[in-house]
């Protein structure tokens, strides 16, 4: 395994990631226009067909003004399904591929449980330094989460809670019901 294309690769994660999400906006909203403009020139065409009462499909062949708002549909057509294939790839790319944070912790936490479960020495350490190792990965993966901004309401408003002091825990307790609940349910 090289490990500067890995270091390199974790570095770039954040701007691949911002990459595909632009292109999948791009590409996300061509598709939107191809696709209304489908459905404007299906519904021309439709109008086209009933002013002109005509009764078979080779008398619509023979009339120009279908005939335009088939090619124009028939272009349209031609835009969108690529369009739509490449948001769908983009936007898959954006979902798959993880930022900066994401990969580092992938990166530690997967090589530190794997030395753990596969190297001899390893099961000589006491269990007690596992139980440490495993607890400060746990608190690793919950700093990332907290940096990421997915720490749940309930994290924040204890937070906020223990950076108060008692009257005003109290004073907020008052006015704040949701408050209130989380910090006695604590």
């Amino acid at each position: 395994m090289n490990w500067y294309q890995v270091f390199y690769w974790i570095t770039r994660a954040d701007s691949v990631k911002q990459f595909f999400d632009t292109f999948s906006n791009i590409f996300s909203w061509f598709a939107v226009l191809m696709f209304i403009g489908l459905i404007v020139c299906s519904v021309g065409a439709a109008i086209q067909v009933s002013e002109n009462r005509s009764t078979t499909d080779e008398e619509d062949k023979k009339d120009s003004d279908i005939r335009s708002w088939q090619k124009l549909r028939k272009y349209f057509a031609y835009v969108f399904y690529p369009c739509l294939a490449i948001a769908l790839l983009t936007w898959f790319g954006y979902m798959a591929t993880p930022t900066k944070k994401e990969a580092l912790l992938i990166l530690a936490g997967g090589g530190t449980m794997k030395f753990l479960s596969t190297d001899s020495a390893s099961k000589q350490i006491p269990h007690e330094m596992t139980t440490f190792v495993l607890t400060e990965l746990k608190s690793m993966a919950k700093d990332a989460e907290v940096d990421l901004g997915l720490s749940t309401t309930k994290d924040k408003i204890l937070d906020e809670a223990k950076k108060m002091t008692g009257d005003q825990v109290m004073e907020r307790m008052k006015i704040d019901s949701n408050f209130r609940k989380v910090v006695l349910s604590q």
